[in-house]
């Protein structure tokens, strides 16, 4: 084992030790030894994420096994959540790894098995053997499973990415939703010159936007009840923003008037039957519509609707190419995040969760960043 500091046998992270219970408490130190893989390195957070996803695992859903395997599978108890991070390299196993040591940097929170027919015919994103951080799955039987919502996390030293030096931690934590705009944008077929609707503005709908922008399309245009929201993309110059108070469908005629030829490709970060139908109605020929949030519901589809190619897609994941790239944009700002962030502290957590998830159209934030106490 090398290490540049002190390493503390303990530290405070947040807990997800069932539905709607969510606390801070203290864990013991993550043995990097114990878990049989030498690549696995020690990272003193500076900076994590909170995902969308997260509230889903909160209310006791299982969104990545929902949208990888396409089926429910039960969460264990006391998973550390988070998976969008960065810091500081102090900790490795192998003489490999040692370069690494003292590092700022921007890890993948996953690793897949890449020997099964996913990973080996270049589907390593759809992996059922992914080991995933602040996810309960692929670690085994374990006392507090690995996540990134605390002082120290995990990361594998081959997918701890460097970064810049004037790049600012919280902007480097938003890598793996970065990332994963990239790899929905591009499962949208852009096609350049031909707009982009996206249904909902939040990170997600933001960062899918700009990387669409960034690949050609003419414009996007982006609705969402969130006021907040849509403010944060007109203050990056994001295309057209249309705020809706109750119905989708009130949009339909300012949608028309701004493509009326439908759009290229649809983004649909709500995944609801009216969010469904709404997409379908402005997807224009030979589009596609990407569905971001896949809910166990059975939803009604006329096909007649999807003549002319138009076709549905879902996209999940990314893959751990789509992550330098994604990298390189942000740090030549080709897409930004600053506009993004409402810093809190680990303590915090909790209250937020409870408070989002009892009223989840008024966040008040459009971007949470856990910034563990110093």
């Amino acid at each position: 084992m090398f290490t540049v500091e002190p390493i503390p046998d303990s530290f405070f992270a947040g807990v997800l030790e069932g539905p709607e219970r969510f606390t801070v408490r203290e864990i013991p130190q993550w043995n990097l030894e114990e878990f049989n893989d030498p690549d696995l390195v020690l990272i003193k957070v500076a900076a994590c994420g909170v995902c969308g996803s997260d509230f889903r695992y909160y209310a006791g859903e299982n969104p990545w096994a929902q949208h990888t395997l396409g089926q429910f599978v039960p969460n264990p108890p006391n998973i550390v959540l988070g998976h969008e991070y960065a810091g500081t390299v102090v900790a490795v196993q192998t003489e490999a790894n040692r370069h690494l040591l003292g590092k700022r940097v921007a890890p993948v929170c996953s690793k897949t098995c890449g020997a099964c027919e996913d990973c080996l015919a270049g589907r390593s994103r759809l992996c059922a053997h992914t080991v995933h951080m602040g996810h309960g799955q692929g670690w085994g039987q374990r006392d507090f499973f690995p996540g990134a919502y605390g002082a120290y996390a995990l990361a594998w030293g081959a997918s701890c990415f460097a970064i810049a030096e004037d790049l600012d931690f919280t902007e480097a934590a938003m890598m793996d939703i970065l990332a994963v705009c990239l790899h929905v944008a591009e499962t949208g077929s852009i096609q350049i010159g031909r707009p982009v609707l996206c249904i909902g503005a939040g990170p997600a709908g933001n960062g899918v936007a700009q990387m669409a922008l960034a690949m050609g399309a003419s414009k996007a245009v982006l609705v969402d009840r969130s006021i907040t929201a849509l403010e944060i993309a007109e203050r990056q110059g994001i295309g057209h923003r249309i705020h809706i108070e109750t119905d989708l469908n009130a949009a339909a005629a300012q949608i028309r008037d701004i493509a009326p030829g439908g759009f290229g490709t649809v983004f649909d970060t709500v995944g609801s039957a009216q969010s469904l139908a709404f997409a379908i109605d402005h997807l224009g020929k030979s589009g596609t519509l990407v569905n971001l949030a896949v809910h166990d519901e059975a939803i009604p589809v006329n096909f007649l609707k999807l003549g002319s190619e138009r076709r549905i897609v879902t996209s999940c994941n990314f893959e751990v190419g789509d992550y330098p790239r994604a990298l390189a944009l942000l740090q030549s700002a080709r897409v930004s995040v600053k506009e993004w962030m409402t810093p809190v502290t680990l303590q915090e957590l909790p209250d937020w969760f409870a408070r989002i998830h009892a009223n989840p159209l008024e966040k008040g934030a459009f971007k949470l960043v856990m910034v563990p106490e110093t």
